[in-house]
Formats: C-alpha cells, sequence, structure tokens
C-alpha cells in the first residue's frame, strides 16, 4: 500500500485482521501465506514494464518519460577533488526515488489479477514487496490446496518478468480456534518446504493464530522498557533536566514507541494496560522525583500527562475519524461500515 494515497502499513495490517475476526466469526479457517520480492528495485525489466505501461493506455508523452528515467542516468566520481569524467550507468529503478515506488506497483499489479482470476475467494494485501495472499474455507486442507496453485502461478509470472521471491521470507499460518489443526505444510516450485508456524510477523505487527496480540504487546514493552533505561540515564547525567524537558523526552522517545499500531490491537485489554501503566508510573515517578506512595492521577495531573487508556482511546479515536474521512471506495472503510452494519 506504500506509495498509494491514504494507505500506510497500519491500514494493511488492520484489513487483514478484520478479514480474520470476520472469518471466525463465521466459523471458518483463514489461512495466510507470507511472501517477498527479492532485491525489490534490481528486478524490473524495462521491455516488460513499457508494455504493461501501452497496455494501461498510458500518455506516450508518460511514456517516453519512464524510457528517460530509466534509462538516462550518469555518475561522477570525485576523490580528494579529483574529478573523473562523467560515466553513464545502467540501473533498474532508483531506490531513492518516490517514482521508482509507483513504477514498482505498476510492474507487479498483474500478478495479483492472474490469481484472483485462477483461483476462488482469494484475497491480496501488500506494501511495496511485502505480500499477503490468504484464503477462507472451513476446512485448513482446501485452503492449502488453494495456496499451492496459488504459487505455481505466483512462481510462474514471476519466471516471466525476472522477478525473484526470497524463499527465506516464505511464511504461512493458519488462523484457527484449535492449535493441533496446525501443522500443514506448502511445497513451493523450488523444492522449498513452508511450515505453518503458531506466529508471524507482518510489517512490524506480530500475529498469532490465536489473533490476540500477546506476543505483539511483550515485543513492544522490551523495546519501550530498552529505550526507558537510555532515557533514565540522560536524566541522571550531569545534564540535570528540568521536568518539563524530561515530559518532552518521554512523549517524543517512549510513546511513540508505545504508542505506534496500537490502532490494529488495543481493545481496552486489562493486562496489557497494565504493563503499559507500570512503564508510565516509573517515568512519573522520576520527572516529579516523587515517592511512590503518591497518588499516580495527582501525578498525570501535575506531568501533564494523559493516564496510558485515555491516551490509547485517543489514538483509536483519530483512526476513527481518518476513517470517516476517506474516500468511499477506500478499502478500509468499506471494511469497517460492513463490520458496523454486522
Amino acid at each position: 500500500m506504500r506509495s498509494r494515497k491514504q494507505r500506510s502499513a497500519i491500514d494493511a495490517v488492520l484489513n487483514l485482521v478484520h478479514d480474520v475476526q470476520m472469518a471466525k466469526s463465521r466459523e471458518n479457517t483463514l489461512t495466510c501465506l507470507l511472501l517477498n520480492i527479492k532485491d525489490v528495485f534490481d528486478h524490473v525489466m524495462l521491455k516488460q514494464l513499457i508494455k504493461i505501461l501501452i497496455k494501461q493506455k498510458i500518455l506516450i508523452n508518460l511514456i517516453n518519460w519512464v524510457k528517460c528515467f530509466l534509462q538516462n542516468w550518469i555518475i561522477d566520481l570525485a576523490f580528494d577533488e579529483e574529478h573523473q569524467k562523467s560515466k553513464k550507468i545502467f540501473i533498474e529503478i532508483l531506490q531513492e526515488s518516490s517514482i521508482s515506488l509507483i513504477l514498482f506497483l505498476i510492474y507487479i499489479r498483474h500478478l495479483f489479477s492472474k490469481i484472483r482470476a485462477r483461483i476462488e475467494n482469494l484475497q491480496s494485501l501488500s506494501y511495496i514487496d511485502d505480500i499477503a495472499l490468504y484464503v477462507e474455507e472451513k476446512s485448513i486442507d482446501k485452503n492449502v490446496k488453494k495456496l499451492k496453485k496459488m504459487t505455481k502461478i505466483a512462481f510462474t509470472w514471476a519466471n516471466e518478468n525476472a522477478v525473484q521471491f526470497d524463499d527465506l521470507k516464505f511464511e504461512l499460518i493458519h488462523f484457527e480456534s484449535h492449535k493441533a489443526t496446525l501443522n500443514q505444510t506448502i511445497m513451493l516450485l523450488n523444492d522449498t518446504v513452508v511450515k505453518s508456524k503458531i506466529c508471524i510477523q507482518w510489517l512490524k505487527v506480530w500475529l498469532n493464530w490465536k489473533l490476540n496480540f500477546k506476543m505483539h504487546v511483550q515485543t513492544k514493552i522490551v523495546a519501550v522498557t530498552r529505550t526507558l533505561h537510555s532515557l533514565f540515564k540522560l536524566m541522571n547525567s550531569e545534564w540535570e533536566l528540568n521536568a518539563k524537558s524530561e515530559r518532552q523526552l518521554y512523549l517524543a522517545c517512549i510513546t511513540i514507541i508505545s504508542d505506534y499500531d496500537v490502532e490494529i490491537w488495543w481493545n481496552n485489554q486489562k493486562s496489557h494496560a497494565i504493563k503499559f501503566r507500570k512503564l508510565q508510573n516509573a517515568v512519573l515517578w522520576k520527572i516529579l522525583k516523587a515517592f511512590q506512595t503518591l497518588f499516580i492521577k495527582v501525578m498525570q495531573i501535575e506531568a501533564e500527562i494523559s493516564s496510558v487508556k485515555v491516551r490509547l482511546n485517543q489514538k483509536c479515536k483519530n483512526y476513527a475519524i481518518k476513517i470517516v474521512e476517506l474516500s468511499k471506495k477506500h478499502l478500509t472503510r468499506k471494511w469497517t461500515f460492513i463490520s458496523y452494519s454486522s
């Protein structure tokens, strides 16, 4: 979804979580296969990209510009004030350019349309080179059968377009209610066996077969604790930061880690809130130089820091407002209203 207007990694994961929850409500099993395109910017064939642009009826002036963008690159080298002559270089797509991301999305767009045309009820989500393909059926065996067929189509397309998938990043998970059934595997065309896992990470979010986000929250707690220790060292340094500066550091360095992607997993879970509350209380005592017997609510008012529950709920409300303001064609808005009506 990256490089697409009003689409983020959080949107992609939230859409996947939504589909898993809807599958569970229908008492179905959703099986998801994660794949990653290897060295994405090094595997774009200019001739193939031009064919795709022509097929999409893109203006000839824009096609010529793309040719120029991908071909006419010159490099200048300078060492110790000595300049070498300019030389032409041949690269596929320049990584630093935002245009490159758009061109890559155009290049791989037919992969998803080919798979959907051949396999019934298959859904796909992507964030540049990170792709999630999943199906929903009553049994895992049916899901695995469809995904095996999907991998054949994907590898055939990859061979035709000089694209390679990273075998080490293939991951398989079954979102099911019975852990005992989560042992099915998928054999790829290159004889790589993809074993099912009980927990996977996609776009920095940990998802387990129960979809309770325990692993994800625990990972965030570890990251916040590690950063918090560094912050405490700075507070104890000889610079003697004042309370205002320490508060700003907490909000800028700690909450940005703890609050990122809460829209996906936060649902007023007490067990998760307690873990984050303990960390915030430690910060409040440090900032205000207060005794641990002092009431937490009093310290929150004094430090002008909201409680964990209020802060996380506010993040979710802000995201809800963002969804309402999205276009009616936006996937997140459509699916959100479907879940509301149900």
